[in-house]
């Protein structure tokens, strides 16, 4: 496989996996995303803004 194979295959993965996780986010609410989780960037909606 070719780099530019390789890189293209990788953004798409990245675009249709962030879709996913945003998708699921959009699930939950507000006080949900809000909440502390001990993760590095805290909550999950801290996570996503990084």
């Amino acid at each position: 496989m070719s780099s530019k194979s390789n890189f293209i295959l990788m953004a798409e993965y990245n675009k249709w996996m962030n879709a996913s996780i945003y998708s699921a986010a959009s699930n939950l609410s507000s006080q949900e995303l809000a909440k502390d989780r001990g993760a590095f960037f805290g909550s999950i909606i801290g996570t996503l803004n990084h």
